[in-house]
């Protein structure tokens, strides 16, 4: 999907593709520029379980650029708070607990 422009105010939707685990894509239209974070990962992990492509669990969801996967967004973040435009590539990957040291 080619990198298109942000969302219109009349379209609030934006195109996205999301990556399971396994690099399996989902091209989906189905947020908007003020869905959470937590709420977009929710429902991809409910996308890819589905379709038996993950297991459920604690995923976080990282923007993809230039196939190189940036730190886990924060899950309260609105989308258009942590840049999502369309066309963004996102993946979901595995929550990896914290560890006191």
């Amino acid at each position: 999907m080619p990198r298109s422009e942000p969302a219109k105010h009349g379209n609030p939707h934006l195109d996205l593709i999301i990556r399971a685990t396994n690099g399996s894509p989902w091209e989906t239209n189905k947020f908007k520029e003020h869905d959470t974070v937590e709420e977009v990962t929710r429902k991809a992990v409910q996308h890819f379980v589905k379709d038996h492509v993950m297991e459920a669990g604690e995923y976080d969801l990282v923007l993809v650029v230039d196939s190189v996967a940036g730190e886990p967004l924060h899950p309260a973040s609105r989308l258009e708070d942590v840049d999502i435009d369309n066309g963004a590539v996102l993946a979901l990957m595995t929550h990896k607990p914290q560890v006191d040291g």
